[in-house]
């Protein structure tokens, strides 16, 4: 009956049929659905511009996901548009309920960008590291401990460039990229820091090589 409802409505408008996408089983209240990835792919593809729901609450009920969508379909140039609410964006009314849409997007990404923030300074304030662990750490109950084995290759490292080995012959060592040897070489949390917003913090982790020859290493210049 629902899709009976579009194709008379469409009619009556003189569009043109692209494609029906159902998703029989699944839930609105959930994305990962197979005709909804099918949709979004053709509207990357620019196969259609009008997308027609028959209620707003058969494509999402998730505020969230409709938001994002929303968004996307703007970005795109495809109108929406629902059989059973006055939603058109091309209207005035529609434009406003895109712009309304839009003032929820900004308010959504704002509460994630402030409980990520405050997530981080929780884990900053307990000496927690906030990114996966570097060579010569592994985690252990969420904290980062020595990984003595891969430590020994950190400590070689830093005693190669203080000594004035060539970076690319310490690359080539321990075949790594040289841009990885870089990250070992100017990362803090070898010292027992961690770097937040440009700001070092002291960790609860121990370090692994001392802080003098870490600032030893970063002083020189690289050639």
């Amino acid at each position: 009956a629902q899709i009976d409802r579009c194709r008379a409505f469409c009619k009556a408008r003189g569009w043109k049929l692209f494609k029906i996408y159902t998703d029989a089983g699944y839930s609105a209240g959930t994305m990962d659905r197979p005709a909804l990835k099918n949709l979004i792919d053709d509207i990357s593809n620019k196969k259609l511009n009008i997308l027609l729901v028959y209620k707003i609450d058969r494509f999402s009920r998730k505020l969230k996901d409709l938001i994002s969508i929303l968004e996307d379909l703007k970005s795109e140039g495809v109108n929406f548009t629902s059989v059973t609410e006055q939603i058109y964006t091309t209207t005035a009314m529609g434009e406003a309920f895109f712009q309304i849409i839009g003032v929820f997007a900004k308010l959504e990404r704002g509460m994630v960008k402030e409980r990520v923030e405050l997530a981080f300074d929780k884990k900053i304030s307990s000496g927690e590291a906030l990114n996966r662990a570097p060579m010569g750490y592994l985690y252990r109950n969420r904290k980062l401990v020595i990984n003595e084995e891969e430590a020994e290759k950190v400590r070689e490292i830093f005693n190669m460039w203080a000594s004035g080995v060539h970076y690319k012959e310490i690359a080539k060592k321990f075949n790594m990229p040289v841009s990885t040897l870089y990250d070992v070489i100017k990362n803090p949390t070898y010292i027992g820091k961690i770097k937040y917003r440009d700001k070092l913090y002291n960790g609860t982790h121990k370090g692994i090589i001392d802080e003098e020859l870490f600032r030893k290493v970063n002083s020189q210049n690289v050639e």
